[in-house]
């Protein structure tokens, strides 16, 4: 099977989301699946670009089952309010070619790791030209954090990200989160659950 997994942290963070899609990486590969990654340089938990890598240029690194392609993006030095908001916007805008041009390469499924919410409509555009099915991995609500702990005050921005939250997850063939409390936010928050399908994993 081929797969495709978007997502802006991985492999060599050793924290948080770029450990969980690092180690997914490899345990796909190894069981024989051919997986390719569209990520960003590795930046977390220092907020700062790890030395070796750079934040301007498109690097590709390809090994047996397995090719990593890495994206620029802007890293903020105080990450607050507006500057997470973005980051995040950085990395979807310049991985939004990598993205389409792997269209060509026919995936069987396109994963897309949240955060960020922004890469959300360039998954599901991927996933439909190619005919794969899609997949809405959620492994944390970062959007709404910034919006919960003040960072970010706008009532209205809040009511626009939520009405889109709400219209994308109908596009995924299949969500998935961490917890059954994160699955609990979905069903309250976002969706209504006789229309979607969650998984805890």
């Amino acid at each position: 099977m081929r797969i495709l997994i978007y997502g802006i942290n991985f492999t060599p963070e050793l924290t948080g989301i770029g450990k969980y899609t690092g180690e997914l990486y490899d345990w796909l590969k190894g069981r024989g699946h051919k997986v390719r990654v569209v990520t960003a340089p590795p930046y977390y938990p220092n907020w700062k670009i790890f030395d070796g890598y750079s934040a301007c240029n498109y690097p590709v690194k390809s090994s047996a089952n397995g090719t990593v392609y890495k994206c620029p993006l802007w890293v903020p030095k105080s990450p607050s309010g507006i500057k997470r908001i973005l980051h995040l916007l950085s990395f979807a805008i310049s991985s939004l070619p990598v993205m389409l041009g792997q269209i060509l390469w026919r995936p069987d499924v396109v994963m897309v790791v949240e955060p960020p919410f922004f890469c959300a409509p360039t998954a599901l555009v991927a996933g439909r030209l190619c005919g794969a099915k899609t997949l809405l991995h959620v492994q944390d609500f970062e959007v709404d954090a910034a919006f919960d702990l003040g960072l970010i005050k706008s009532s209205i921005l809040r009511r626009i990200v939520m009405r889109a939250g709400k219209i994308l997850l109908h596009y995924f063939d299949r969500v998935s989160t961490i917890s059954f409390r994160m699955i609990e936010r979905f069903a309250w928050v976002y969706v209504e659950c006789s229309f979607i399908e969650l998984y805890e994993i």
